[in-house]
């Protein structure tokens, strides 16, 4: 097949697995959050840059992998000091830099039209 050729589609797709793994992953997000475990935290939205990665631009990929890179020795440097017992909690940059990720990734969700839209009135979603 040449590249300028079309795959023949599939009368099946994923997308109902698809939103129920990003369901998923978003659950572990808020949970590690909430518990301050980093290291999940940080997997958990890697996991979900790259299912989401079919949705993002060029720009948002670039942006997303030097977020992660920028932040991962500080990730590094926490886990090492966790398993010494030398922690006394998580630093306020550290926690603000995932939470900026998760945010421009949740914004990626939005712009892509996966998160629902609110209704007005719950009863036009029945409709």
């Amino acid at each position: 097949m040449s590249g300028n050729e079309e795959r023949q589609q599939s009368e099946f797709n994923m997308a109902v697995s698809y939103l129920g793994r990003l369901n998923n992953l978003f659950y572990l997000c808020d949970e590690a959050s909430m518990q301050l475990n980093i290291n999940q935290w940080m997997h958990s939205l890697m996991a979900i840059f790259r299912e989401l990665s079919t949705e993002m631009t060029d720009q948002e990929i670039k942006e997303l992998n030097e977020a992660f890179k920028r932040i991962n020795n500080d990730v590094q440097t926490y886990n090492q000091q966790q398993n010494k017992g030398n922690l006394s909690g998580v630093q306020p940059e550290l926690y603000e830099a995932i939470h900026g990720i998760e945010l421009k990734i949740r914004g990626v969700l939005k712009k892509s039209g996966l998160q629902m839209r609110m209704q007005q009135d719950a009863r036009a979603s029945l409709e």
